[in-house]
């Protein structure tokens, strides 16, 4: 298994999945080795990791997720991190630069380009020293990898898509580089799984995939804590609380919360709405709040743990996710375990799934508000979403798609479904 993120590194939706799947698979009594590159340097310090000019790669965590069945996960040293752009590796390589300042030579690509095929050639060298039957590559920085691995091993490849460059955008452009690099992953596996039917048209619509390789295995709640742990002292009594979680990018839409808030303060003013998480659009949202007179009726968190994640939505009366272009969206499963009832956009991939939610279009910000109003007004849908969410996400296991996995595999590889 290839991906670019795993517990207890930096761990945002791919990540969670990469670490709850492989958990369930181990359940199944199936062993993975799980390649990754690891997060910026400030994380190799942090972790003792080999000085330059030892060992590339090693074991970093070799443990028995279950039981019986281990996971070993190599690091292979790199600069590539979830979400990268040319432009931020850049930066980031830049620093990394100015850091070895006198120190011969460069431990990384120059650029994006570079830095995915190094990984690919390096994940090519620890998988020809591994016994396995399946390649499954999570998301487009391991897709080459993933290319580079069939080639020398035969074996077949399943490419996993949990997002897209048309997502990133709101659907309005991708970047050629990394398009082509989804493309080829696509063309050059023998099966394609994508987190949403929503998903699956992107891959034939955008990128010409095979209908007949696609299979759609939609994600499963997170594990979180369900007990309640946060006393909101820091909200004033008898104020409502109103939650945005996530990356505040153009995806998102942060936009559109702040337009519904606007809404929602003019009938209910003692509301409190908070904007947890980073990202490229947070001045911009932060001005808005500004321009629109709403400051003293909004928190803005910055980046949160997953542990200050459980406080928030504990915390929230409501969780609003209110996504342009989301392929599946974790979060919502994660206010349900929290016992917060949940607004989530008609446009997001967990809308296939979840029953116990209110939908709305992104884009009608009167129909968003009339739903925080409802929910934060009327106790009875209020309480009906709080359990009723909470019994639906605690049951959708990782069982199930960890299940649909095998039955992928063992296709590919002869054995027939199960």
């Amino acid at each position: 298994m290839l991906g670019w993120e795993f517990p207890p590194f930096f761990a945002g939706g791919a990540g969670i999945v990469c670490n709850e799947l492989t958990r369930a698979l181990n359940r199944t009594g199936a062993d993975v080795t799980f390649i990754m590159p690891s997060g910026p340097e400030e994380i190799y310090e942090n972790l003792n990791i080999d000085e330059p000019g030892k060992p590339r790669f090693r074991i970093l965590i070799a443990n028995n997720i279950y039981p019986g069945k281990p996971t070993k996960v190599y690091k292979v040293d790199s600069l590539l991190q979830a979400y990268t752009t040319s432009e931020q590796y850049e930066h980031t390589y830049n620093r990394h630069m100015q850091k070895r300042k006198g120190k011969h030579g460069a431990l990384y690509g120059r650029n994006l380009k570079e830095e995915v095929m190094r990984f690919a050639e390096k994940a090519r060298e620890i998988a020809l020293m591994e016994d396995f039957d399946v390649i499954h590559a999570h998301d487009w920085t391991t897709f080459l990898a993933g290319i580079e691995i069939k080639k020398a091993t035969g074996k077949p490849l399943v490419v996993q898509v949990h997002i897209t460059e048309f997502d990133k955008t709101g659907g309005d452009h991708a970047d050629p580089f990394i398009y082509s690099i989804e493309k080829r992953g696509m063309d050059e596996s023998d099966r394609i799984i994508t987190v949403s039917n929503k998903l699956k048209d992107t891959c034939i619509n955008r990128y010409f995939a095979d209908p007949a390789k696609i299979r759609v295995v939609h994600n499963a709640a997170t594990t979180m804590r369900s007990k309640e742990d946060y006393d909101g002292a820091h909200i004033k009594a008898g104020d409502k609380v109103v939650l945005f979680a996530g990356r505040v990018t153009l995806q998102k839409g942060p936009d559109y919360f702040v337009y519904a808030a606007k809404k929602v303060l003019d009938q209910a003013p003692n509301t409190k709405f908070v904007i947890a998480g980073n990202g490229d659009m947070l001045p911009q949202v932060i001005n808005l709040v500004a321009d629109l007179g709403l400051s003293k009726n909004f928190i803005f968190t910055g980046f949160y743990t997953r542990e200050e994640g459980e406080k928030l939505f504990s915390l929230a009366d409501v969780f609003v996710m209110p996504s342009v272009s989301e392929p599946f969206g974790l979060v919502p499963y994660e206010a349900q375990i929290k016992r917060t009832p949940t607004i989530i956009s008609k446009q997001s991939g967990i809308s296939e799934v979840l029953r116990h939610a209110l939908k709305v279009d992104f884009w009608d910000v009167d129909e968003m508000a009339h739903k925080i109003l409802a929910l934060l007004h009327y106790s009875s849908l209020h309480n009906e979403l709080k359990h009723n969410g909470y019994e639906e996400a605690r049951n959708a296991t990782w069982d199930v798609p960890a299940g649909k996995c095998l039955g992928i595999y063992n296709e590919i590889i002869g054995r027939g479904e199960i």
